[in-house]
């Protein structure tokens, strides 16, 4: 029940793709108080600032950074609050570490790494598309761990481990000693069946890493104790407990996306958008497979039927570029809030680039890789800033309105709105024409989406309640203060 959820604060250390932060959570009158405490950056780091011998194109995380950054994210939290009763991790999803004897071998390499498109038709020689997706229901995308694990075949760094750990699940291991697998987690590598919710034996042993997978948990379960070595360097007390949350980023945001009712759909929108609705079981279907949707899991037992889509990574990566080469010229700083404000005013464009295409995956020389795919459909390079992050905008709307009305009719339904949660979140613009594409209601928010959802779990797993998941959306509709856009078009993409 609503009275059993506990007013103990909880930390919650949530990594995303370009940054990360340490945060603290509370109920407060009936409302979850959310505190930043710290924030980091994060990216990828070329292997070669790790390994002499690595190519240049290789791509890593700077995992130690981010631990230390983690540490002192929870050594400022646990100053301002010592009476914290836990800890929660959510990350990225795929990218995982490989021990030996308690040792990391080598670096967390990044999902944009090249080296997992070669991989691809090796893996698929043995296991077709359409074979993978009637085992684990995902998407195809060349950074799936499975992708990863085929390309770990051509060093021996895999055969030598003994563990595999997820990066949250990692994490979770540095503060307690305790390996497990969240399984929200777990259902985005590509080896979890979801048939049975299992791991996939078969594509287990064939990818090398039999035996070497942490048991599952489910979110709210206890991972373990605070180390009592970081307990002493934290100044907290040694029943601090380290509980899994959906350690997926996207399932804890969903987590806490306030949908409507059972015809919602959701779009966490950040360095991803991930379009989708919530249903009660998987969508396994040759239809489904064809049309790129994933099934992933959530909390209570969830299916998130979703699609993932290039967001705000594209103008991220945009103005990151602009920025580099304004630093050449001795110019001032390129300001993305400058250019939204002036793409607003732009008519809509006629010629739109497809965001989920596989040419906009890397990092690096985005503008240029956009105007050119503007160019190949049979538009005019944009001459302007502007123009160019109007049709990112108008894109990623068009995108996001398409698949969510596609999620719901796989899911059954007529679609009746839409929830934006997220930084995208943030952006009138983007939310705006979403709903004028998809002919439906937009609620923007909350922005801390993940957060929040990292937050919810633990104090309803330390209190031991009884809270559902509704339960915990009606506290995020009274955390928050969200925002409706209408629909201004008749045009409906169904």
């Amino acid at each position: 029940m609503m009275n059993k959820i506990t007013h103990a604060p909880v930390a919650a250390i949530d990594l995303g793709a370009t940054s990360g932060r340490v945060m603290i959570g509370e109920l407060v009158d009936g409302k979850v108080q959310l505190t930043l405490v710290h924030r980091f950056a994060n990216g990828p780091v070329s292997l070669t600032k790790f390994e002499a011998d690595a190519c240049a194109e290789d791509l890593a995380w700077g995992i130690d950074e981010l631990w230390s950054q983690i540490r002192l994210g929870l050594a400022k939290a646990f100053e301002l609050r010592p009476d914290i009763a836990s800890i929660g991790v959510d990350s990225w999803a795929v990218d995982y570490a490989l021990q030996k004897d308690g040792q990391r071998l080598g670096q967390v390499r990044h999902y944009r790494d090249p080296r997992n498109e070669l991989a691809v038709p090796q893996l698929e020689t043995k296991f077709s598309r359409a074979e993978l997706f009637d085992r684990n229901g995902l998407q195809f995308l060349p950074f799936n761990t499975v992708y990863q694990l085929q390309a770990e075949q051509r060093d021996d760094r895999l055969e030598a481990a003994d563990a595999l750990l997820l990066v949250p699940d990692y994490i979770n291991w540095l503060l307690t000693g305790q390996a497990r697998c969240e399984w929200t987690n777990a259902s985005t590598t590509g080896l979890l069946n979801q048939r049975t919710g299992t791991w996939d034996e078969e594509l287990v042993h064939h990818l090398g890493v039999s035996g070497k997978l942490a048991p599952l948990v489910q979110p709210g379960e206890t991972i373990g104790s605070l180390l009592p070595g970081l307990a002493r360097e934290f100044g907290a007390s040694a029943s601090v407990q380290v509980v899994a949350v959906a350690s997926h980023d996207t399932a804890s945001a969903v987590a806490a996306t306030p949908l409507t009712g059972e015809k919602s759909a959701y779009i966490s929108c950040g360095t991803w958008g991930l379009v989708g609705v919530e249903l009660p079981e998987p969508v396994l279907t040759t239809e489904a497979q064809i049309e790129g949707f994933t099934n992933e899991l959530g909390l209570d037992g969830a299916v998130r039927f979703l699609k993932n889509i290039t967001g705000t990574f594209l103008l991220s990566e945009s103005v990151s570029y602009w920025n580099q080469q304004a630093s050449l010229d001795a110019q001032g700083e390129v300001q993305l809030t400058d250019l939204l404000e002036q793409a607003a005013s732009l008519p809509v464009p006629q010629i739109l680039i497809d965001p989920q295409n596989e040419q906009f995956l890397a990092p690096r020389k985005m503008p240029e890789r956009i105007s050119a795919a503007i160019l190949q459909a049979g538009g005019t390079a944009p001459e302007t800033r502007a123009e160019l992050i109007r049709v990112v905008i108008e894109s990623l709307a068009s995108s996001f309105a398409t698949q969510a009305h596609r999620a719901a009719r796989f899911g059954g339904f007529e679609l009746a709105d839409i929830h934006i949660v997220g930084g995208g979140s943030q952006g009138e613009l983007l939310c705006q024409r979403t709903a004028d594409l998809a002919g439906v209601p937009v609620v923007a928010g909350p922005v801390e989406c993940t957060a929040l959802g990292n937050v919810l779990v633990q104090l309803r797993a330390v209190s031991q309640g009884a809270a559902t998941s509704e339960d915990l959306r009606a506290i995020v509709r009274r955390s928050v203060v969200l925002r409706d856009y209408q629909p201004d078009s008749a045009l409906k993409l169904a």
